[in-house]
């Protein structure tokens, strides 16, 4: 355990005491950005997903919120996880999902994560 700058109590390793998805890369979010070698795996996983929501939007010729607003979430949220500016919960990505009618979610990406760190 350590405390962070507002002196709350976090794990090492815990997403919750992570900062945002983006600053652990380099480059413009998502098709742009490069996690540095020290990013935490939760950040690859939102990098993909990132890409993967701004790319359905572009295909099916809907904006972020339109993709938000169908999946019954806040607005801006899609906009946010595009942006590196959040990881979004269990419930979000269902709802996302369902929305979206195909998959979404980052399957089996620790074993290209494993693959590339051999």
């Amino acid at each position: 355990m350590w405390v962070d700058e507002n002196g709350d109590m976090r794990r090492k390793g815990s997403v919750r005491g992570d900062k945002a998805p983006q600053t652990y890369t380099k480059g413009e979010w998502p098709h742009d950005a490069v996690p540095q070698p020290d990013a935490p795996l939760p950040v690859h996983y939102s990098l993909t997903l990132a890409r993967t929501l701004d790319d359905l939007c572009a295909r099916r010729g809907l904006s972020h919120r339109a993709l938000s607003l169908a999946a019954g979430i806040a607005p801006n949220a899609v906009g946010r996880i595009v942006r590196g500016e959040l990881y979004p919960d269990l419930a979000t990505l269902a709802r996302l999902e369902a929305a979206a009618e195909e998959p979404i979610y980052p399957y089996r990406a620790y074993l290209t994560l494993r693959r590339l760190s051999e």
